[in-house]
């Protein structure tokens, strides 16, 4: 086995990381991002995530609160609620 040094390791996975991002089509970057998000703020309190979306735009919380709370949010993609 190769044993490799921390600044080795890091830079072998800078480079691999590089590869890989650059075989990867639009596509394929916007569902990791999405996840990676998800996943990110999934791990906030719910003041964190506050905080998150009002350093985004300060009325927004609000609103996807009353998204996700309210039984009659329109269907403006019209596609029955699916994704």
């Amino acid at each position: 086995m190769i044993v490799l040094n921390n600044d080795q390791q890091n830079k072998l996975i800078q480079q691999y990381v590089e590869l890989v991002v650059d075989n990867m089509d639009r596509k394929t970057m916007e569902e990791w991002i999405t996840d990676e998000l998800i996943f990110q703020f999934g791990k906030l309190t719910k003041e964190e995530l506050k905080d998150e979306v009002d350093n985004f735009d300060e009325e927004l919380f609000d609103e996807l609160v009353d998204n996700v709370t309210n039984e009659t949010v329109l269907d403006t993609n019209n596609n029955g609620g699916k994704f």
